[in-house]
């Protein structure tokens, strides 16, 4: 499984301007890809391959001599992101593909990292040292820029395949991605800690077992002052150095936002991975629900998909599993008769006329849940 490990880096001044360049560099790259591809399918009807634009690259960089200030590997990956996009947009993942602005390409990647050792035709073993790696006194060492300070403040455990270094407002980030070997599946009986959740607004999380977990509401603790900022920064001249540090600040509060989400994020996600062996989920639709105006900020702000995501690879890290199960009626239905007790939104408890079972909306959907899931691997029979 691969992992990804940040860390921050320090570059200084000089090392800060070449690393803007460069993701200026590979943007314009992958919109120069993006317009070669789309200009040969609407004349010739050809869709351009990878190998056909690494060949115009190699040409771009015959006439435009400042491409090869730029690490080929960086430049290439360019490639490998818009077909990626590509794809994603065919299994209709995605939209399609646009030309990036400034403010949409943030990052280069490196797709090999660190010093092997290689035989040549006469079979001599030679070091070779890729373009990204560990210098002297722990200092990440890049191809054509040098020494830069990092604070490893974890070790790395497993085999490091690439490198991205990232922007974020005037920080820099190099984020390791590490294939590293999961630990095999437990196996499932009838002992195994089940829990099945049911996601919420107003209530973050409710667990089978009855347990609430709030929703912190971060954008919305943050909301004024978002909009104070918002409205400096509409008041000033686009473009102007006040401007720019309005937009700077507005900016400090968003990222302060999404660190304080993914933080209670990983932390919940982290304990529930490690507290059950089984844990059920909806497979939701995120894309469709946010299509609701009223709950699409709320939704945005709780964050379901990136929990999901967090709850996969921590289930599988601790040898457990995550089960996702069709979300239809699993508010409606009964978990004690499975009668199905159609009710509103606004309408927060269940209530069985036929079993008499009075229970909180959420905590029944969890129930139900947790039976799909459990009935889905085979520990439950199937109704």
């Amino acid at each position: 499984m691969m992992l990804n490990y940040r860390f921050e880096i320090f570059p200084n001044e000089e090392q800060k301007s070449t690393l803007h360049s460069w993701v200026n560099l590979c943007r314009q790259q992958y919109n120069s890809a993006l317009l070669d591809k789309q200009r040969a399918y609407q004349k010739n009807k050809k869709n351009l391959t990878k190998s056909d634009l690494s060949a115009l690259l190699t040409l771009s960089k015959k006439h435009h001599p400042y491409l090869k200030k730029v690490p080929s590997q960086p430049l290439q990956e360019t490639l490998d992101r818009l077909g990626r996009a590509f794809d994603q947009f065919f299994k209709k993942e995605a939209r399609y593909p646009k030309v990036k602005k400034h403010k949409d390409y943030h990052s280069i990647t490196f797709t090999q990292f660190g010093i092997s050792k290689q035989k040549d035709k006469k079979g001599k073993v030679h070091t070779v040292r890729r373009a990204i790696s560990f210098g002297k006194g722990g200092k990440l060492l890049i191809s054509k820029l040098g020494l830069i300070d990092i604070r490893l403040h974890r070790k790395l455990d497993g085999k490091v395949k690439q490198v991205i270094i990232k922007r974020q407002n005037k920080r820099w980030f190099a984020i390791f991605c590490v294939e590293r070997q999961a630990d095999p599946p437990q196996a499932v009986h009838q002992a195994s800690k089940t829990a099945g959740i049911d996601v919420g607004i107003k209530k973050f999380a409710v667990l089978s077992n009855g347990e609430e977990i709030l929703n912190p509401g971060f954008i919305r603790k943050e909301e004024k002052r978002l909009m104070r900022a918002q409205k400096k920064l509409s008041r000033k001249k686009k473009g102007s150095s006040n401007w720019q540090k309005q937009a700077d600040r507005l900016q400090k509060i968003h990222a302060k936002v999404a660190n304080q989400r993914k933080d209670f994020l990983h932390k919940t996600a982290f304990r529930l991975a490690n507290t059950y062996n089984i844990i059920c989920v909806e497979d939701l639709n995120i894309r469709n629900l946010v299509k609701n105006r009223k709950v699409s900020k709320s939704i945005h702000d709780a964050g379901w998909g990136m929990f999901r995501q967090f709850l996969t690879y921590k289930c599988e890290l601790n040898s457990g599993q995550l089960v996702k199960v069709k979300p239809h009626f699993t508010t409606q239905d009964c978990s004690e008769c499975g009668k199905r007790v159609k009710k509103s939104l606004s309408v927060r408890t269940h209530a069985c006329p036929d079993c008499g079972l009075v229970l909180d909306r959420d905590h029944n959907a969890a129930l139900n849940i947790e039976k799909a899931g459990l009935a889905q691997i085979g520990l439950i029979p199937a109704k």
